[in-house]
C-alpha cells in the first residue's frame, strides 16, 4: 500500500490505516460500504467491523472517520449513533482529529467509542505494504464489464453490491445472492484468460462475504441438535428467508388465484439443486467454528499485493472453493488447472542451440 499513498487522499489514507488497525485487532473489516435501499444510495459506512467472540456472540460495529481540520465531532457522534440504530448494530466508533476531553465525554454519554487525534497520529505504523488499497482494487475492477449478466455495469458494481449486503442481508437472501456472484466469477476464472486475476480476487472477496453471512446465520442455530440444525439450513438454502412454510403459503395463494397447479412446478425445480452439499458442510461443528477465520483469510488474499492462485492456497481454503465448485457443478480440475495453463503460457521459450550458434558466428 505504500506505493499507493501518493495516489489517494489524506482521508482515504487514514481510512486504510484504521482498517489495518482493526484487522490487526482480529476483526473482519470492510471499507467503504454503501448503505442502499431499493437501489438508492443513502450513505456510506466508512468501516464495517464484524467480530466473533463465541459460538453465539457476534459484534457488528460501524466506524465513522473524519480526518479534517474541522472534524465536527459532535455531529459525527450523532450521525454514527443514528446509523448504528438504523442498522441494528451493536456499537459505533467515531475517529476524529478533535482531541478535546469534552468530545470523549459526549461520546461516553451516547455509548460511542472515540478515536481521537492523539490515537490517529500513531496509526502510520499500521501500514501493510503487502496489501492493495481499496482504491487500487476498485481501479482494477473498473476495467472489466459484466455486459448482459449485470446490466453492462463494471465489476466494481458487483463488488459494491456484495459489500452492501453485509449491512442488512446477513441472512439466507444475502447468502444466496453471494452464491450467484460466485457462480459468475467462477465462470470468468475458467473461461476468460485476460480477466482471470481480477475475477479470482473478486471470487476470494465474495467468498469472504459469504462466509461472514453464514457465520452470522449459524449463531442462531448453534445449540440446536444436528438434525434440527440441518433442517433449518436445508430450508434456508432452498427457500430463502421465507422458509418452506412461507413458500408453500405463497404457492398455495398463487394456485388459488390462477385456478391451476402450474405454480407447483416451482417446488419441483428446486429438487434438482444440490443443496445437500451446502447443508452437510455448514452443519458440521469443525467447519462452523472456522468460518470467521476463513473469511479473514480470503479477505487478506483478495487484497494481497502479489496475486495468489487458488492452487497455492492452504488446504482448508481450497476445500471451501472445492465445496462451492461441487455445488455449482464445476469440475475441480478444470478450475484449478486453468491457472497452470496460464503459467505455462507465460514461460519464455528457450533459444534453440543452432540459433544461438548462428547468432554468435
Amino acid at each position: 500500500m505504500e506505493n499507493q499513498q501518493n495516489n489517494i487522499t489524506k482521508g482515504e489514507l487514514m481510512e486504510e490505516f484504521i482498517r489495518n488497525y482493526f484487522i490487526n485487532s482480529g476483526y473482519f473489516v470492510v471499507r467503504g460500504i454503501k448503505y442502499r435501499y431499493e437501489n438508492n444510495d443513502i450513505t456510506d459506512v466508512d468501516l464495517y467491523l464484524y467480530g466473533r467472540s463465541s459460538s453465539i456472540t457476534r459484534q457488528r460495529i460501524n466506524v465513522d472517520i473524519k480526518n479534517k481540520k474541522s472534524p465536527q465531532a459532535f455531529e459525527r457522534i450523532l450521525w454514527a449513533n443514528g446509523l448504528r440504530e438504523l442498522l441494528n448494530f451493536d456499537s459505533c466508533i467515531v475517529a476524529t482529529t478533535d482531541q478535546r476531553p469534552v468530545v470523549h465525554k459526549f461520546g461516553q454519554i451516547h455509548n460511542t467509542i472515540i478515536l481521537d487525534g492523539a490515537f490517529l497520529s500513531k496509526l502510520r505504523s499500521n501500514s501493510y505494504p503487502e496489501r492493495l488499497s481499496e482504491e487500487e482494487l476498485l481501479q482494477r475492477f473498473a476495467r472489466n464489464k459484466s455486459y448482459k449478466t449485470f446490466g453492462n455495469k463494471d465489476w466494481r458494481y458487483i463488488y459494491e453490491e456484495s459489500k452492501s449486503r453485509l449491512l442488512s442481508e446477513l441472512d439466507f437472501s444475502g447468502f444466496n445472492a453471494a452464491l450467484s456472484y460466485i457462480a459468475y466469477f467462477v465462470e470468468k476464472v475458467v473461461t476468460d484468460f485476460q480477466k482471470r486475476e481480477e475475477a479470482t480476487r473478486l471470487l476470494y472477496l465474495i467468498i469472504s462475504h459469504l462466509l461472514i453471512t453464514i457465520d452470522f446465520i449459524l449463531k442462531d442455530v448453534a445449540f440446536l441438535d444436528v438434525s434440527e440444525r440441518e433442517k433449518k439450513l436445508l430450508n434456508g438454502f432452498k427457500f430463502g428467508n421465507l422458509g418452506k412454510e412461507g413458500v408453500d403459503k405463497i404457492i398455495s395463494i398463487a394456485v388459488q388465484i390462477s385456478g391451476n397447479k402450474s405454480a407447483n412446478s416451482f417446488l419441483k425445480s428446486l429438487e434438482g439443486i444440490p443443496i445437500e452439499i451446502l447443508k452437510d458442510f455448514f452443519s458440521k461443528n469443525e467447519n462452523t467454528k472456522n468460518l470467521f477465520t476463513w473469511a479473514r483469510d480470503f479477505e487478506k488474499i483478495g487484497f494481497n499485493n502479489h496475486f495468489i492462485i487458488p492452487e497455492d492456497l492452504d488446504s482448508h481454503l481450497k476445500g471451501v472453493i472445492s465445496l462451492l465448485l461441487d455445488f455449482l457443478g464445476v469440475d475441480r480440475n478444470k478450475f484449478f488447472n486453468s491457472f497452470q495453463a496460464q503459467n505455462q503460457m507465460k514461460i519464455p521459450l528457450k533459444e534453440k542451440p543452432e540459433n544461438k550458434n548462428k547468432s554468435e558466428s
